[in-house]
């Protein structure tokens, strides 16, 4: 498994780093949301990316956006839009070894960690649902079941098989990729995978060791866009996950009802 290299873009000048959206709140001023970076793992996402880095960037964080060497002007449009764009190089790496790439160069001064797509499927302006519960959790998941009627039925189907068989970490919605997480608690975690195992091998993290889970009700959207997921690839690498996970020292059913908490839609 080759690391990925990459190049840097430098950032935009249409928002400076420190801009917040106004509050009375002291936790939600700009000094607070300096400690936290929101990662957008995207490859060909110019359609919408510029508007989901746009809503971030109002919501008062910064953004860096890593683009897996797509063929359109992702990363052109993500960084005129605000964000910092980290282009990896070479042939497609996947959404997994993205990341995996950036979670080893985040600043010592990031304290929290946001996660969600370029694809347009998850709103910014709930960015700051999750930040408000940030004191009574590690990890804040998005949860689309409540809103199930909105998403395709396969995707329906699979999420809820492989949620039911991960429901030992506390997530409900275990592939939802919108997600805030404290950075002491991953610690120097990463993901192994290369493709879409990364919320999977999260959630099997989070039924591993001590974690406050709580689920955050979020509209289920889906547009016209095209997946990328290939069923029988990512079939057998979360088959692989579980696998490779299998008899690990998870937590009892006990502790994971007394640590979890899933929150209202109003949360």
């Amino acid at each position: 498994m080759s690391a990925p290299s990459s190049t840097v873009s430098t950032r935009s000048g249409l928002f400076s780093p420190g801009t917040a959206v106004a509050s009375a709140r002291p936790d939600d001023s700009a000094r607070a949301k300096a400690s936290a970076l929101v990662l957008i793992p995207a490859r060909n996402e110019a359609p919408t990316i510029a508007q989901v880095v746009t809503g971030c960037r109002l919501a008062g964080f910064s953004v860096r956006v890593i683009d897996d060497n797509g063929t359109d002007a992702t990363d052109l449009l993500a960084a005129r839009a605000g964000a910092e764009v980290l282009t990896l190089s070479g042939p497609r790496h996947g959404k997994t070894a993205a990341l995996r790439h950036t979670l080893g160069r985040i600043p010592a001064a990031i304290d929290w960690l946001f996660f969600l797509d370029g694809d347009g499927q998850h709103d910014p302006r709930d960015l700051d649902r999750f930040w408000r519960l940030r004191h009574h959790a590690d990890l804040v998941v998005g949860n689309r079941f409540p809103d199930a009627a909105h998403m395709p039925a396969l995707r329906r189907w699979t999420n809820r098989a492989m949620s039911a068989l991960l429901r030992r970490s506390g997530i409900v919605d275990s592939q939802c990729g919108f997600r805030l997480v404290r950075r002491s608690w991953l610690g120097p975690w990463l993901p192994t995978g290369d493709h879409f195992q990364f919320e999977t091998e999260m959630a099997l993290l989070a039924a591993a060791r001590p974690c406050r889970v709580l689920n955050l009700p979020i509209r289920a959207t889906y547009a016209r866009e095209v997946s990328k997921i290939l069923p029988w690839r990512d079939t057998l690498n979360f088959a692989r996950c579980l696998l490779f996970h299998k008899g690990r020292p998870g937590r009892s059913r006990r502790a994971a009802r007394l640590e979890t908490q899933t929150m209202t839609a109003n949360g």
